[in-house]
């Protein structure tokens, strides 16, 4: 999806941590979706399709159920206190949506966001009060061992502001997932965004 070039079934493989047989299923299935067309040189992805069917068939891949977090402070402070206690720990976190793409294509003010961490931890070290559900949150945490929802595959920033961030194409999926009209704008925003590559990008 971020790549411009065409990408050999080998390389997409070491991209996403997988065997190059079970790369090889899966290009094959994307190919007869017409997701993906097969080049001399490799792959090439056909970047609305990906993204309609990432948005319909992916979910992240979670250790336990997401758990559910609050504090009064501002967002952005709740953030940083959780990224201090992580790099404390020596625990992978990479933000997506409210916060991420807010930071990378504006359009709503972020209200809560969604944190995904390679280990749990202590949230009540970070300032966090356990909340009764998504409605009463401030701060979703999700624990994955998928290393493609703690890093953007590149060239997609994968910091800004102090923050690393997860995929825009997460970010794009957690915003529709966590519901709401405006999300939908913002999402839609990021979408057109991430195709037109029109996102910052890392150097």
């Amino acid at each position: 999806m971020a790549s411009e070039e065409p990408l050999t079934g080998v390389a997409i493989a070491a991209a996403v941590g997988v065997t190059q047989p079970r790369a090889s299923q899966v290009l094959t299935e994307l190919a007869r979706q017409q997701a993906v067309i097969a080049t001399p040189a490799g792959y090439l992805g056909q970047r609305a399709t990906l993204l309609d069917l990432y948005g319909r068939r992916a979910g992240p891949h979670l250790v336990e159920p997401e758990t559910h977090w609050y504090s009064t402070r501002p967002l952005t402070e709740q953030a940083r206190r959780l990224l201090a206690l992580a790099r404390q720990r020596k625990v992978a976190v990479a933000f997506s949506a409210d916060l991420a793409p807010d930071l990378v294509a504006p359009w709503r003010h972020p209200t809560l966001t969604i944190a995904y961490l390679d280990a749990a931890l202590p949230m009540n070290e970070a300032g966090h009060v356990p909340a009764e559900g998504r409605r009463d949150a401030s701060l979703i945490v999700r624990w994955t061992h998928d290393r493609t929802l703690l890093s953007p595959a590149p060239p997609w920033l994968g910091e800004a502001a102090g923050f690393p961030l997860t995929d825009p194409c997460q970010q794009w999926w957690d915003l529709i997932d966590l519901g709401g009209e405006d999300r939908a704008e913002a999402a839609a925003r990021l979408r057109h965004a991430i195709l037109g590559r029109t996102l910052p990008r890392s150097r």
